[in-house]
């Protein structure tokens, strides 16, 4: 297999993206491809942390964020600026694949990064939109389809249906080329003793990361069970976070730490974040998920998951700690492992 020049495009929106992409680079460098990695922001600030040794190039931001509580309202309001967004990006992508005579992008839902003069793969758990009402969900849905059929391949990271974690989201009704991957998470599961009762791991675009934060920091205080807070601030400028001894924060982890302290830790207490869940589904870690208020896929997700009585669903608005803290360490149920990963399959198929 000839060595090909891979340009990997996450989206800034907080780190999901990037982190799912962690292990489809871990892949390509293993196979010994030239890997290059273009986002912003957060999420290009994790990326460095991890593969400081590889090329990185600053896309222009799609500056999306939260104007009051109703976030498909917020984000209706900013289609304008996010439209002139990936234009931007889509100029730069074009002289950055003429410079590296890049041969393949593959972007985790950056629409504007996609070349004439590549292969282009798109990666998306969300082939189907959830929205707040029908009319909504259908327009934006047909919309989401022209924009990733651009693309020549469509990654989806989860199992094919009826054993996908993501129900409806990740349905191929409509679509063509479509290659499932299984979870794409960049962890491993490891027995280990326990360390602690609860790791805390906060996610997502502001303000509702620091929101979330308020809210979980200023109960675990009061609480007897002993707790690691992992920020989700990558890169340098973060003041430091100081809570009473049995709670322990750090701004960052890099993911192998992250890995061995979600091994370590009894519980997880996190948003319903997709690649969250990838990545607890993948640990078999079983835990508290907070939607973000606003969000229909969160909320949607949530309700797929209590079907599979894996997590513990919890309102932000009526977040009670102390309750559901005593009842997921109560709950000794096993959660069974099902999913395999077919990440490697689908680089063979693409040639890479």
């Amino acid at each position: 297999m000839s060595k090909k020049k891979v340009l990997i495009t996450p989206l800034n929106w907080g780190l999901g993206h990037a982190a799912r992409c962690i292990p489809v680079i871990r892949s390509l460098v293993k196979r010994g491809h030239e890997v290059h990695i273009g986002s912003d922001g957060v999420a290009l600030a994790l990326l460095k942390e991890e593969f400081p040794e590889l090329l990185f190039t600053e896309l222009p931001g799609y500056g999306i964020h939260y104007k009051g509580k109703n976030l498909m309202k917020s984000l209706f309001l900013q289609i304008p600026s996010m439209m002139k967004a990936i234009k931007k990006e889509k100029a730069h992508v074009k002289k950055y694949v003429k410079e590296h005579q890049i041969d393949i992008i593959i972007s985790d839902n950056r629409f504007g990064c996609r070349s004439k003069k590549t292969e282009n793969v798109f990666i998306t758990h969300q082939l189907q939109l959830i929205l707040s009402n029908e009319a909504l969900t259908i327009s934006a849905s047909a919309i989401n389809k022209f924009m990733i059929e651009k693309f020549d391949e469509i990654w989806v990271p989860d199992a094919p249906p009826p054993n996908n974690i993501s129900g409806m989201m990740s349905d191929r009704k409509g679509f063509k080329k479509i290659s499932y991957l299984g979870p794409l998470s960049r962890f491993k599961f490891k027995e280990q003793k326990p360390k602690r009762d609860f790791i805390v791991i906060l996610s997502g675009p502001e303000p509702a990361r620091t929101y979330l934060e308020l809210a979980i920091t200023e109960q675990v205080v009061l609480l007897p069970y002993s707790f690691l807070i992992v920020r989700g601030l990558p890169g340098n400028g973060y003041p430091a976070l100081k809570l009473p001894g049995h709670t322990e924060t750090v701004n960052f982890m890099t993911a192998e730490n992250l890995n061995k302290a979600i091994n370590e830790s009894k519980r997880v207490i996190s948003r319903t974040g997709y690649t969250t869940v990838m990545d607890l589904v993948t640990l078999n870690k079983k835990g508290i998920l907070i939607p973000t208020p606003g969000q229909p896929e969160q909320e949607y997700l949530g309700r797929e998951l209590v079907k599979k009585g894996r997590f513990i669903i919890a309102s932000q608005e009526e977040l009670d700690l102390e309750t559901l803290c005593r009842i997921s360490l109560e709950d000794e149920s096993q959660p069974v492992h099902v999913f395999e990963s077919r990440l490697e399959v689908a680089l063979d198929n693409a040639g890479l």
